[in-house]
């Protein structure tokens, strides 16, 4: 079952010298497996607003404005982006350990 909690990630920055190699993408996939593997409905992200490359590179990899982004009549200098995860019937992808934490294959 989906839980209605959400993955929250307040910073997601790649150093200018580091970008164009796929870190961006590993990051998310990274957060995006482990929102999914604990049955998270979302990852949602928090974009400047003084960036548009890196608001278009999160919606290129398919985040959206997040229901609890502030409108856009407001002067703030974020927004609020979400994905939903993707949830497989059936799959049980994490295990829980004698001493209480969690594992999970996370590639």
């Amino acid at each position: 079952m989906i839980s209605d909690v959400r993955l929250n990630s307040y910073e997601v920055q790649i150093e200018e010298g580091g970008r164009r190699r796929g870190l961006g993408q590993r990051v998310l996939c990274v957060l995006e497996r482990l929102a999914q593997a604990t049955r998270m409905r979302c990852v949602r992200l928090t974009a400047l607003t003084h960036n548009p490359s890196a608001a278009a590179f999160f919606r290129a990899c398919g985040y959206s404005i997040d229901d609890t982004s502030p409108p856009k009549e407001e002067t703030n200098h974020y927004e609020i982006l979400s994905k939903a995860t993707e949830q497989v019937e059936g799959e049980d992808s994490k295990e829980q350990s004698t001493d209480g934490a969690l594992h999970t294959d996370i590639h």
